[in-house]
């Protein structure tokens, strides 16, 4: 089974926006994340096993497409 979690996001000029994380959850299988952006621009990210929240947006360079600034974990809600 898959779960999904929505992470929602900042920016200093007031944009909102969402990380969108899909996880293989079932037993017995190899552990999967997959980030994809909402209202953002950058790209997507997939690892195998876990990933932190630097190294995800290191691979998404997640920026606001009102302003054009990067975003960081510190935007999140």
């Amino acid at each position: 089974m898959t779960m999904r979690t929505t992470y929602s996001l900042t920016c200093s000029c007031g944009h909102k926006g969402a990380i969108w994380m899909s996880e293989n959850d079932q037993p017995y299988s190899r552990p999967l994340e997959s980030y994809s952006l909402e209202s953002l621009n950058g790209g997507g990210y997939r690892v195998e096993g876990a990933a932190n929240w630097p190294t995800v947006f290191e691979a998404m360079k997640p920026t606001c497409p009102q302003c054009g600034k990067a975003l960081t974990p510190e935007n999140f809600d």
